[in-house]
């Protein structure tokens, strides 16, 4: 199935799959992180936590601990924060 870059919410890591949540359905594929990171044009998608990729233009608010998604909090790593200042 294909799924439009631009309908991606975030991307969450689920052990040895992802679940990508849209809109409409969540779909949940083989895949790791690492990968689908590689496929997602960095100039719409950043890493903000081990287990979590986000659509920059998706995100609501944020605070210097979580984003915010069409109402669903995700927190922001660490290791990450800096990813995310740069946006």
């Amino acid at each position: 199935m294909k799924i439009q870059f631009s309908d991606i919410l975030y991307i969450e890591s689920q052990r040895e799959y992802i679940k990508i949540t849209t809109l409409r359905n969540d779909f949940l594929t083989k895949m790791s992180t690492n990968e689908i990171e590689g496929l997602l044009p960095s100039s719409a998608f950043r890493r903000i936590h081990r287990s979590y990729i986000v659509s920059l233009q998706k995100i609501d608010s944020y605070t210097a601990e979580q984003v915010e998604i069409n109402g669903v909090s995700i927190p922001i790593g660490k290791g990450f924060k800096e990813s995310l200042e740069k946006w």
